[in-house]
């Protein structure tokens, strides 16, 4: 009997101590933002910051376009093709593997580095965009 209430416990423990999928995207975003963030300028981009909303299951990147980035024309030129460069990198990232798979939206919000308070791009990608497999 005492080693049925010790298993009882235990097991009541460890489900106590279990992480939801969304409980993990929060904290991890928040840790990679305290570690990393702003992150270097590579290719005209920092990131400043990452972000997990738990009411709209949305994981979003805050990020900053400087040099020939920061500009509104050329942003719109280019559009569809960074949104399809975004997609491409969202699809082939293993580091997003089970927010993929838990059907998370991403997004991305990007300011300008001559003028912050001004976003120059902003995209989200839904799961069947993607290819979540729920």
């Amino acid at each position: 009997m005492k080693h049925f209430m010790f298993l009882c416990l235990a097991a009541s423990l460890l489900a106590a101590c279990h992480e939801s999928i969304e409980d993990r995207a929060a904290r991890e975003a928040r840790e990679y933002t305290q570690r990393y963030c702003p992150t270097p300028v590579e290719n005209n981009t920092r990131t400043d910051s990452v972000v997990f909303d738990k009411a709209t299951r949305t994981y979003t990147y805050y990020c900053t376009f400087s040099g020939v980035m920061d500009n509104a024309d050329v942003i719109g030129r280019f559009r569809q093709d960074l949104h399809e460069r975004l997609v491409s990198s969202i699809r082939q990232s293993t580091e997003l593997r089970a927010y993929k798979d838990a059907a998370f939206i991403f997004a991305y919000v990007c300011h300008s580095a001559k003028n912050p308070q001004k976003v120059i791009f902003s995209d989200r990608f839904l799961p069947e965009e993607y290819g979540s497999k729920k």
